[in-house]
């Protein structure tokens, strides 16, 4: 119940302001509906078959779905709160007089539970957030209930007591048509309120600005439209009931001043001596002559109707409303004399209701005069007569404002255009470029205090960005070139001079620092150990980690453990602490120049190649797995006999994948054509061979990698 109470409607993520204002707007749309006589609406002419839709469900409906429960049944109090101080200050229909201002408090108390009760039942509907038909029919069934008993309420009102004794249930109508159309006025609000709130969700966060703010503006502009539309119908209601109360009062005065001379003579002619021997058809003849009769007979002014009423009896008429000799309580209700003598003692112009030509129930306004004695004019002017331009007016008020409106909405979209999102198109065009990497881009919009001084924050925010560029890069230099230096001081520079063999090496860090390196050492007097590696990364770790793996890699090759065991221990060695799972490629090798035996271990680095009885070969027999990655690994030696003249080129993946301006690599076949161009060479010479064409396949391509080379030549 109170997740019920508490429902804050398909607003309930926006802020409190934009909640307040859609309340605001529905408020005012609310107000103007009752201005508009649309509090009731009156769906067939006027008749003894009248229907009357209860119009104010709508914004109490919209108020509910939107906004929850308290702002529903608020917007249900001030509603009801609203007709009854428009019923009392100025009705503009006698049904909203006499339903109305029947008992004020049960009214009140309605339209509060309906909001109530529509509310709760929109959150039970859409709980777990129904989709589709299921949706439409959930909400559709969660209006019938309150949409029944305002109906209900509407037609009960007359029986409970009525403000105005001439309105009864027949003038009411149906009540089951009525109970039809309150429910299907709800159903069709609540399912367009639903379906333009769910495609405002779905949509908004794919809306241009240009878009929000224009449906937002006509919004605004529907909300003054229709203000408009009441404040001109009031005005122009009150100014024909105006002319109607000047012009019945003229009209009054002149037929009581035609009756009162008439009656004058009658007295005259009675009270002559010569009428006594005349004979009575002839006194009944010439008194018929001399009486009202014919004034009010003749009198047709503007469909008025008007009847001479003495001592509560009718005597004379021109409407088949008051029949002569009738009283006229039978044509006004109970009350009906006394309502003449009040009409007459304050002047006013009341509401009442009359039978017209076609015995129809018909609004009228009536006023009355007194005349002698006991005697009254009553006059009455139908509804259609006070107000038979209002149609026209308001057609043409309506046509003059939606012309203004449309012109303001169509000024307004274009100074919206030129002033707001001509500006903001330029400024997100300038700082598209400028996310591009353009910094040299100046937004120079100066049209307004706003953009200008949004302009100067983008360019001392673009300033600054480029400060700290300039400042960060000075730093990666820095980082980058003592990478470099830890990098090339772990590299030997000086290469041993052997009559058993030649050897050579050499690495060029890219800007972006790898973990490229080789090492060479003499294991013991006749055993030479090698090895070229690559370790995964950038930057100071991987120049870190490099080290690391360097000092492992000649510890244990240099400890008297067969190859593959040194392999495997440096890598359990690698493997501890290696949080950041850098692992490193290695190729290493052990030559015996007296035995000329070469054992190595390939642990998932490039295969080298190997120049032997005249032709260059690849080295493929081995590849084991990668070190640092797991310490269950195993490594495998292998062995291989070399001879006087045979040459071992081991290198990086910097070589092989150099790319050329147009993003293709260098590639191992382009090695082994180079390699075989230049056999017999020396290593440093076959070495320098190597990176010229290298730089010649690059061309103006930056170098993405550390490019390293060893080559080793048996004497």
């Amino acid at each position: 119940m109170g997740e019920i109470i508490s429902w804050k409607g398909l607003t309930a993520t926006e802020r409190s302001r934009i909640r307040g204002l859609i309340f605001l707007s529905l408020y005012v749309v609310m107000v103007s509906m009752n201005f508009l006589q649309l509090g009731f609406v009156a769906i067939a002419p006027f008749g003894t078959r009248i229907c009357y839709v209860m119009g104010l469900l709508g914004p109490i409906a919209v108020s509910s779905l939107l906004l929850g429960t308290k702002l529903g049944a608020l917007m249900g109090f001030l509603s009801a709160t609203t007709m009854c101080f428009h019923a009392w200050l100025e009705p503009l229909d006698i049904v909203e007089k006499c339903i109305v201002l029947s008992v004020p408090p049960a009214f009140i108390a309605l339209y509060v539970v309906v909001g109530l009760l529509v509310a709760a039942l929109y959150a039970l509907s859409l709980r777990n957030d129904p989709a589709g038909m299921r949706r439409t029919i959930k909400l559709s069934l969660a209006c019938v209930v309150p949409a029944l008993l305002a109906s209900l309420v509407f037609q009960g009102s007359v029986h409970v007591g009525s403000y105005d004794s001439t309105l009864t249930p027949a003038d009411l109508g149906s009540p089951v048509i009525q109970a039809v159309l309150d429910i299907a006025l709800m159903v069709v609000v609540t399912l367009a309120t639903s379906k333009i709130a769910q495609l405002w969700y779905e949509r908004r966060p794919f809306m241009s600005v240009r878009t929000i703010v224009r449906s937002n503006l006509l919004s605004v502009l529907a909300v003054v439209f229709i203000t408009t539309l009441a404040a001109c119908f009031v005005a122009i209601t009150r100014a024909d009931r105006n002319d109607a109360y000047r012009s019945m009062g003229e009209e009054l005065s002149y037929v009581s001043h035609q009756c009162n001379e008439h009656w004058a003579r009658t007295d005259e002619l009675q009270a002559n001596p010569e009428l006594v021997s005349l004979s009575n058809a002839t006194k009944a003849s010439l008194a018929e002559d001399l009486s009202a009769r014919s004034i009010v007979e003749g009198y047709t002014e503007k469909e008025c109707s008007i009847a001479v009423v003495e001592n509560g009896t009718i005597l004379y008429s021109s409407s088949a409303a008051y029949p002569e000799g009738a009283s006229v309580n039978t044509a006004l209700g109970l009350n009906g004399s006394r309502f003449i003598e009040s009409l007459a003692q304050s002047g006013d112009m009341l509401q009442t209701l009359h039978l017209n030509e076609e015995q129809q129930t018909e609004l009228a306004y009536a006023r009355a005069a007194h005349v002698r004695n006991s005697c009254y004019v009553l006059m009455e002017m139908p509804f259609s007569a006070v107000f038979d331009h209002r149609r026209e007016t308001m057609a043409g008020a309506t046509v003059v404002a939606i012309v203004l409106l449309g012109a303001t909405y169509a000024l307004g979209s274009r100074l919206l255009r030129k002033s707001v999102m001509g500006p903001i198109d330029r400024v997100n065009s300038s700082l598209g470029r400028i996310v591009e990497g353009d910094l040299d881009v100046v937004v120079s919009e100066v049209g307004s205090v706003e953009f200008s001084s949004l302009s100067a924050q983008i360019n001392e925010t673009v300033d600054a960005l480029k400060r700290w560029i300039a400042e960060a890069e000075h730093r990666r230099d820095r980082e980058l070139a003592t990478a470099q230096e830890i990098q090339e001081s772990a590299l030997p520079k000086e290469f041993p001079n052997n009559d058993a063999f030649d050897l050579f090496a050499s690495m060029v860090p890219a800007r972006e620092v790898g973990g490229d390196f080789y090492d060479f050492f003499l294991v013991d007097e006749h055993t030479l150990g090698f090895l070229i590696a690559d370790v995964s990364g950038k930057g100071i770790p991987a120049a870190l980690f490099m080290m690391r793996a360097k000092n492992e890699l000649n510890t244990c090759m240099q400890s008297g453990m067969e190859l593959a065991e040194a392999i495997d221990q440096a890598n359990k060695h690698l493997c501890e602490g290696n949080d950041t799972f850098t692992f490193v490629t290695v190729w290493a090798g052990m030559f015996d120049w007296e035995s000329g035996v070469l054992d190595f271990v390939n642990a998932g680095h490039n295969e080298p190649l190997l120049h032997r009885n005249g032709s260059w070969e690849w080295i493929r027999e081995s590849d084991g797995p990668l070190m640092g990655f797991a310490d269950y690994a195993t490594f495998a030696s292998r062995s291989i006999e070399l001879h006087t003249g045979d040459e071992l080129v081991l290198f990086t993946d910097g070589v092989t994948e150099a790319m050329n301006e147009s993003r293709k690599q260098y590639g191992e076949e382009n090695l082994e054509n180079l390699v075989k161009e230049h056999a017999g060479l020396s290593p440093a010479k076959l070495d320098a061979a190597i990176r010229a064409d290298l730089a010649t396949w690059a061309g103006n391509a930056d170098q993405s990698d550390d490019i390293t080379l060893l080559v080793l030549r048996v004497r």
